[in-house]
């Protein structure tokens, strides 16, 4: 039985991305014993990534303020120190190491867990020549050119195995909730998570807009609850100091006040999961609800799409001729409101101006994403592009 480490050190939505890539790995070899290094914060979602053994965690904290320290001059104790902390995390070396980011810390964790790394460089850590993954992720990423391969599917070529063909939920028990949030899911509905937050400033919805998708939605729907789930509570405390106080009643706060697993049992129990793309809305996904994203800025539907199927994404879009091809990365100065309530009640799905809508699916090539009321064909530059970056055996 061999041994085997996942590192990714990364932030939440990246730590769920790995799920297929997990998956994928303990397919092949299903006696392997597969740990994960991630940030302590983010342990304890790590133990419900399925699969999973052990979690290493990794304290980023104590290793900025050990970069600070080294950065006044590098010196050899520097050195010997940080190889001390990182063997702290095992006694034993793992036989392979599979690295999710190209950052030097995740690769010099790699290099002293294990005896051989997979990931971003074909030579170790520092080797000079990427991996043929890596080299695409980061051209994608520099250029911000058109990609139809998810990013936890490039997460699987990175550690040499093909996508799983299906979406990879987190094991989970039900779990008891504070008392004044335990009634979530339980009565009414349909019962709504609303993400009133987001990782970056510049994918923050504004609370005046995700108020009046609360009105909007109370009024369609008499027996609706929401749920304000995230960090930011200054902005949950906005959106209800807003509402009329006929309908706060129906409104329920869980912002700033769960753990991780806290926060994936609430958005468990909702029947659809709304925000833009951050770290919440791929828990949602993850525990097998129904997500509908608002992709804006430089998020994009093609690459961290809600991974799974049936999710929704209302992705924003430039175009002088209104073309739905038109160029993305943009602030829009109109959002979907009706139009994912439509979605939510009727099933209905359509675009607006300066917005697409697209369902995701999954094939054996990964997670892909389809405009709506298009034939769902997958994008056959997938395929190519996996036969060219990594041959199939025979």
């Amino acid at each position: 039985m061999g041994r085997a480490l996942i590192v990714q050190l990364a932030r939440l939505g990246d730590l769920l991305q790995t799920l297929p890539a997990i998956t994928a790995i303990k397919s092949a070899d299903p006696s392997l014993t597969l740990d994960c290094l991630c940030p302590a914060p983010l342990s304890p979602i790590g133990r419900m990534l399925p699969g999973i053994t052990r979690v290493l965690e990794w304290d980023g904290l104590a290793w900025r303020q050990h970069g600070r320290d080294a950065g006044a001059g590098l010196h050899p104790e520097h050195l010997r120190d940080a190889e001390r902390r990182i063997s702290e995390l095992s006694s034993e070396r793992y036989e392979c190491a599979y690295v999710l980011n190209q950052h030097p810390r995740a690769l010099l964790a790699g290099a002293l867990l294990a005896q051989e790394m997979k990931g971003p460089r074909l030579h170790g850590p520092l080797g000079e020549q990427s991996s043929p993954w890596a080299s695409y992720v980061r051209d994608v990423a520099a250029t911000r050119r058109g990609c139809r391969v998810h990013l936890a599917d490039a997460f699987c070529g990175l550690c040499g195995v093909y996508p799983p063909g299906k979406p990879v939920m987190l094991s989970r028990s039900p779990l008891p909730l504070p008392p004044d949030l335990e009634p979530i899911g339980k009565q009414g509905g349909p019962w709504i998570g609303l993400i009133v937050g987001a990782g970056a400033d510049e994918r923050l919805v504004p609370t005046e807009v995700w108020q009046w998708w609360v009105l909007q939605f109370m009024e369609a729907a008499p027996a609706g609850r929401v749920v304000l789930v995230g960090q930011e509570r200054e902005r949950a405390r906005y959106i209800q100091d807003q509402l009329p106080s006929s309908i706060l009643g129906r409104v329920w706060d869980a912002t700033g006040r769960t753990s991780l697993p806290e926060l994936a049992e609430i958005l468990g129990r909702c029947h659809t999961v709304i925000g833009a793309d951050t770290g919440p809305l791929h828990l949602a996904a993850a525990v097998g609800v129904r997500v509908i994203g608002w992709y804006f800025a430089r998020a994009r539907v093609h690459e961290t799409g809600p991974y799974g199927t049936d999710h929704l994404v209302w992705q924003a879009y430039r175009s002088e001729d209104g073309a739905v091809s038109g160029q993305f990365g943009v602030q829009p100065t109109s959002w979907p409101i009706q139009e994912t309530i439509d979605a939510v009640l009727t099933g209905r799905m359509q675009g607006m101006e300066g917005w697409s809508v697209w369902v995701s699916q999954c094939d054996r090539w990964g997670a892909y994403y389809s405009e709506a009321g298009r034939h769902p064909a997958p994008p056959r530059e997938r395929e190519d592009l996996w036969r060219e970056l990594q041959p199939l055996n025979g």
